[in-house]
């Protein structure tokens, strides 16, 4: 039976669909490319870096030179991941602005992002990464337990810029995915089919190839509300039967609980210079509340 903690199986599934959907919008995303020279010439220069240059040279590597593609791979995986990230700045600018324009709302977006700040995410990618690691060692469960979690990262490297732009904090940022879990499952699902059974390398160069396309679905994205007030609940012998799940799934408490540990770490090691990262991970807590 629904109730204000949980809604029936078939809305939560109405709401994957839905981010599958947004995912999957191919149409708008190319008219977008094309009317958009900025956002083409971003997106053809990550191309030719992480697709040209990073993939077809790992492709090499691994056929002709196999101990020598993850020596020169992982540290020039990471130099490109610094290089695309300036042009994956143009396409998610150019498509804010776009999309604001098309909805007549304020198209000049909060940019301003602390060094503090700046870390904690860098904290969080990295724990993220490994916690889904980890849950891929899991008896049984450990194959899909995995895949779901990267595609709520997925579907959280999609939406960060969006939510930069318009002044969201990180606590906030997870947990409205939190609270919009289905939806976000389903938004980072196709990405994830696509990388999720590379190795990785080869998964952080496709991944990149395709990243910005996303970048723009997620722009143009607007997840169904959630909130039991919005839902019909059932009654009767239907409301005694039907599955429900909850409403709200707390997938980032672990990584909530390793980000604690390496600012501690970071606090212990660091004296008064790691106090702009406590601070700003309080501020950030005390903001959402």
């Amino acid at each position: 039976m629904a109730t204000i903690a949980n809604s029936s199986a078939s809305q939560h599934w109405s709401y994957f669909l839905n981010g599958l959907e947004h995912a999957s919008n191919w149409p708008k995303t190319f008219i977008l490319f094309y009317t958009s020279s900025s956002i083409q010439k971003a997106i053809l220069t990550i191309f030719l870096i992480n697709g040209v240059f990073f993939l077809g040279g790992l492709v090499f590597l691994e056929t002709m030179y196999p101990t020598w593609a993850p020596i020169l791979g992982y540290p020039t995986y990471i130099a490109l991941l610094v290089v695309s990230g300036k042009f994956l700045d143009i396409v998610a600018l150019k498509s804010y602005q776009i999309q604001a324009k098309q909805q007549k709302q304020k198209s000049t977006p909060s940019v301003v992002e602390s060094m503090a700040s700046t870390i904690l995410i860098i904290i969080l990618y990295i724990n993220a990464g490994i916690f889904a690691g980890l849950l891929y060692k899991l008896p049984f469960v450990g194959l899909i337990s995995s895949f779901l979690m990267n595609c709520i990262i997925s579907s959280y490297y999609c939406f960060e810029y969006q939510w930069i732009y318009k002044g969201w904090n990180l606590e906030k940022r997870l947990s409205f995915m939190e609270n919009h879990w289905a939806y976000f499952l389903g938004f980072g699902f196709p990405a994830t089919v696509i990388t999720f059974f590379m190795s990785f390398l080869r998964s952080g160069a496709v991944f990149s190839i395709i990243y910005p396309f996303f970048i723009i679905m997620s722009m143009m994205a607007v997840p169904k509300a959630t909130t039991p007030y919005s839902q019909t609940l059932a009654s009767g012998a239907k409301a005694q039967s039907e599955w429900t799940l909850p409403n709200r799934i707390p997938f980032f408490y672990p990584v909530r609980k390793m980000n604690d540990l390496v600012i501690l770490l970071v606090r212990l090691v660091g004296g008064v210079h790691a106090d702009s990262i406590v601070s700003e991970k309080r501020l950030s807590s005390l903001k959402q509340e």
